[in-house]
């Protein structure tokens, strides 16, 4: 899964980045208390989303597959 997507609007050719949490998939953007951080093994970027980190679901790493709660 990407952790980050370009998206190009159509109307104004800007480049935006979305980030998606690492654990549930969803957009970080429409939900509070999100974090990103380095990946404690290889220190690749690791998107969450504040609900996945308050029920402290598992994450992984798509870099390196370290898994963490």
């Amino acid at each position: 899964m990407e952790e980050a997507k370009n998206v190009k609007s159509s109307a104004t050719e800007k480049s935006v980045i979305t980030h998606f949490c690492a654990s549930c998939g969803r957009d970080i953007s429409v939900i509070g208390d999100s974090v990103i951080f380095k990946c404690p093994n290889c220190g690749d970027e690791i998107v969450r989303c504040g609900k996945c980190r308050i029920k402290g679901t598992e994450f992984q790493c798509h870099a390196c597959g370290f898994v963490g709660p």
